[in-house]
């Protein structure tokens, strides 16, 4: 399959659900041809049932962005078959909270091999191509304001988080003086499958993730339009949420107070929320 050189093509990892499936449909709106790629085959094949069934058009392809070779053999097969690649959306991640030397360190590493390596493997293996086909070609990783805020029982997640921001601005470093583009996103709460699948070490932990998310006024799709708008500005950051670009703002100019208050304010939840308040 070959298809035409004057479509616009872009890659999604994590394409089966939530905020990777508001992407391709948002893409595929504009005109893109999107690869929606999953861990999970059929999750891929539903969103792009949903992206044709509404005039678009795509293909759905398994990646375990833990696998480099997973990786690999993905790139080979797009570049048979396309002209280019416009576009890369890391997406693919998971959550898990818990305390350090409480939490299972397994839940750690699992964290960090997903969120982190699997962005890592994207990007060395599809910077190559984007480099052939520059000017033009853009590479989305998205991370959270967790990566910045590094909360307490959210070291596995933060860490995971902080090392796709450091990972985007040494790419941004690297590849804007030959054209191609990269932009970070740091989104806080915001509804997706993301908590729901999540390992939480304490009941707590999940109770907390789940009032963030449903007191959250963000949502996927508003993500993607601030997203899409940063890719086409070439701007590097996107911070989303009221709440996290206060943070943000704060944790830039005092960060070790920011740090101070975050671990009395968790420390006095986990006492309220043991005594059953």
């Amino acid at each position: 399959m070959v298809l035409p050189g004057k479509m616009r093509y872009a890659l999604v990892t994590g394409g089966g659900s939530g905020l990777g499936r508001a992407f391709c449909r948002r893409l595929a709106q504009d005109g893109w041809h999107i690869g929606c790629a999953d861990v999970l085959l059929p999750a891929a094949e539903e969103t792009i049932t949903e992206v044709q069934s509404a005039g678009g058009s795509g293909q759905a392809e398994l990646l375990d962005v833990v696998d480099a070779n997973a990786w690999q053999q993905l790139c080979d097969k797009l570049r048979s078959e396309w002209p280019r690649l416009d576009l890369l959306i890391n997406n693919a991640g998971i959550c898990a909270a818990g305390e350090i030397g409480a939490a299972p360190l397994e839940d750690f590493q699992r964290v960090l091999d997903v969120n982190l390596s699997g962005v890592l493997h994207g990007c060395h293996v599809i910077v190559p191509w984007l480099k052939e086909t520059s000017p033009g070609g853009h590479i989305v990783n998205i991370a959270s304001i967790a990566g910045v805020l590094s909360a307490p029982a959210m070291g596995a997640y933060s860490m995971s988080k902080a090392g796709v921001v450091s990972l985007s601005e040494t790419l941004y470093a690297e590849l804007r003086p030959l054209g191609v583009g990269v932009t970070v996103v740091l989104p806080g709460f915001f509804p997706t499958e993301l908590v729901s699948r999540g390992q939480f070490a304490a009941e707590m932990h999940r109770y907390t993730a789940e009032r963030h998310t449903e007191k959250s006024r963000l949502t996927a799709n508003q993500v993607v339009e601030a997203t899409l708008q940063a890719v086409s500005r070439g701007k590097l950051y996107v911070v989303l949420g009221r709440r996290a670009r206060w943070l943000w703002r704060l944790k830039r100019l005092a960060s070790t107070t920011v740090l101070r208050v975050a671990g009395k304010y968790y420390r006095r939840r986990l006492e309220k929320f043991e005594a059953g308040d």
